[in-house]
């Protein structure tokens, strides 16, 4: 059914059937898989997988998405993305001085010292999400995310250093809702309890081409004054540039990136 035929009056829809906190928190997930698209956007069947919603209860959601402008629908394509509502709430948040900001000097240290692709991430929810990115000149350049893009905690390198280095408890309650269906390159629980155990041992988070077989990838965690975990610092190449005593090299580069952005964020007060 159209949006146009949902609503009565030009008053906005609401998902019908849901009620309350849970039915905010369900509308919010499934915003969140519409701003993790690919350009062309996602389908309703992809987006009600996504956020583990029966279809009928995620059209409704982003037929109410849509009413106030959240969500645009592409009338080809029939595919959904973020609307100028979505837009607009994304400019007034840039105005507050976040991590990105902090560390985007030092990302592109990074990127030029190592001549590889630099990320940083945060944790959402149970994502990862790539709030930046940054080239080398090294002329092969590993672009598997971009900024918005998100992957399940554990999946990746950068992701799985915002998962290894989370309390213990946190990290059990993940892997309980995080399961292999989630992305075709998602490792099954034993492998990912592995990783995390290497993880912490090692201090930094390595992932050695399961997404794509010759693109490797190592992060280091970022750490608050009080220990937690708030962000992860990666660098992204082909097999050959991240082995032996290159990668030892990266991750010293990481590792001195992420003690000086800890320093500037304790310098600069509360970020979020």
């Amino acid at each position: 059914m159209e949006v146009t035929k949902m609503k009565k009056m030009g008053a906005p829809v609401s998902p019908r059937g849901l009620t309350g906190a849970q039915s905010v928190s369900r509308v919010l997930q499934l915003l969140k898989q519409v701003a993790a698209a690919p350009p062309r956007g996602a389908g309703l069947s992809d987006l009600a997988t996504a956020s583990g919603l029966p279809q009928p209860t995620a059209h409704r959601m982003l037929a109410a998405l849509q009413a106030e402008g959240f969500v645009y629908q592409d009338p080809a394509l029939r595919t959904y993305g973020l609307g100028r509502e979505a837009y607009v709430l994304g400019i007034a948040a840039a105005r507050r001085r976040g991590i990105r900001e902090f560390a985007e000097a030092g990302l592109q240290r990074i990127a030029t010292e190592t001549g590889d692709t630099a990320y940083l991430s945060m944790r959402s929810g149970d994502d990862a999400v790539c709030i930046d990115r940054k080239t080398g000149d090294f002329p092969i350049k590993i672009l598997t995310l971009e900024p918005g893009h998100r992957r399940p905690l554990g999946l990746g390198a950068g992701s799985l250093a915002l998962l290894a280095f989370q309390p213990a408890e946190e990290i059990d309650s993940i892997l309980g809702r995080n399961h292999a269906g989630l992305h075709p390159a998602y490792p099954s629980l034993d492998v990912l309890r592995e990783d995390i155990a290497t993880t912490l041992e090692k201090g930094y988070a390595l992932n050695p081409g399961r997404i794509i077989p010759e693109m490797v990838g190592v992060a280091v965690p970022v750490l608050d004054a009080q220990g937690t975990v708030i962000a992860a610092l990666s660098v992204a190449a082909i097999r050959s540039r991240l082995s032996g005593t290159n990668l030892k090299r990266v991750i010293g580069v990481l590792s001195r990136e992420a003690r000086q952005l800890r320093a500037d964020m304790q310098a600069g007060g509360t970020v979020y």
